[in-house]
């Protein structure tokens, strides 16, 4: 599913090499209170022992961690944005970002924002060395887990494990806090934040737009309510944008269905397997944003050129198929980017 509820406006090994390695990385530390950021090159980042991740044939928290270091090897900047602990959970979990070497306008890759959709995170740590020649071309920023917790437990929210017709469940993606309310654009949409989570990393967005511009942002999703994907082009060209189209083409090649014309299950317009920009206080629509409230006072937004979210089906496919098509997905994207970078 999308990243924020559409019916809503306002809303023993691995795990101690991991543990070894990030002692030894440069962290930028960001507390989840939203607090500026504090380097903490001595800082320990830590996995609890013991973690269990759902068994549905998703990889392990400790596997998917070992594989965002080797972007630390190739010479990336891991940054911590906020320790994650949701109700009803004992141990905190770290939200992480990867920033490539060089600064400038920026490729941004995120994933894992709803904790049931697993297919993303794992082709994230597929295409690691894919990843890494991009960044070795273009910046890239790589937010590869945004909800950790519910990445472990098979939860879609922070506080709910499903979607809800009836609830809002808590998104660590909700930008609502940021985003001017439409009908009235000097007022923000909601007053504060819907979590600590939503604060963290909604603000390291916002700080790391200024050294790594978002030109391109690419969100991977999964919807388990839908036999067909699509994709959402929040961007400036919508429909027409041309890798939202060639996203589509890859994804069809590979077996993916895709509803082409008619409306979404939220009552959003589908051209071409693609639905154009949407208002739904999503951290997409926040990275496409040119102009947004911050702590109640306007400033630019990120203004990303590019914003795509790939809702691919989750219903009738086995998981490693996902897996495939979203590794397919990053894997032809990133190769088209660094051949073409004016795209």
């Amino acid at each position: 599913m999308a990243p924020t509820q559409r019916k809503v406006l306002h809303r023993g090994r691995a795990a101690a090499g991991v543990r070894a390695l990030l002692r030894a990385a440069c962290l930028l530390g960001i507390a989840a209170s939203g607090a500026a950021p504090i380097s903490a090159t001595a800082a320990e980042l830590r996995l609890p022992d013991g973690i269990v991740t759902h068994a549905d044939g998703r990889l392990p928290l400790q596997q998917l961690a070992a594989s965002w270091l080797r972007l630390v090897d190739a010479g990336w900047q891991l940054d911590l944005i906020a320790e994650s602990k949701p109700p009803g959970t004992t141990t905190a979990l770290p939200i992480v970002a990867l920033r490539s070497p060089t600064p400038g306008a920026a490729v941004w890759i995120l994933t894992g924002i709803h904790g049931e959709e697993p297919a993303g995170p794992n082709a994230v740590a597929a295409a690691i060395d894919d990843l890494a020649a991009l960044g070795d071309t273009l910046p890239v920023v790589l937010l590869p887990l945004l909800n950790p917790h519910g990445y472990a437990r098979n939860w879609r929210y922070l506080d709910l494990p499903t979607f809800s017709d009836t609830a809002d469940g808590h998104s660590v993606g909700d930008s609502s806090h940021l985003l001017p309310d439409p009908a009235e654009p000097g007022r923000p949409r909601a007053g504060a934040a819907s979590s600590p989570e939503a604060d963290a990393v909604t603000r390291y967005v916002v700080r790391t737009s200024a050294a790594y511009p978002p030109l391109i942002s690419i969100d991977l999703h999964e919807d388990d309510l839908v036999t067909a994907g699509y994709v959402y082009s929040q961007g400036e060209l919508g429909t027409s944008d041309p890798l939202a189209q060639a996203a589509v083409a890859v994804l069809r090649e590979h077996g993916i269905a895709i509803q082409l014309d008619g409306q979404t299950r939220f009552g959003e317009t589908i051209v071409g397997g693609i639905i154009g920009p949407v208002t739904d206080s999503s951290i997409d629509e926040l990275i496409g944003a040119t102009s947004i409230l911050v702590d109640g006072r306007a400033q630019a937004g990120p203004s990303a050129h590019t914003v795509l979210v790939f809702e691919t089906p989750a219903k009738e496919l086995p998981l490693d198929r996902r897996v495939a098509a979203h590794l397919t997905l990053l894997r032809r994207l990133a190769g088209l980017l660094a051949a073409r970078p004016e795209l």
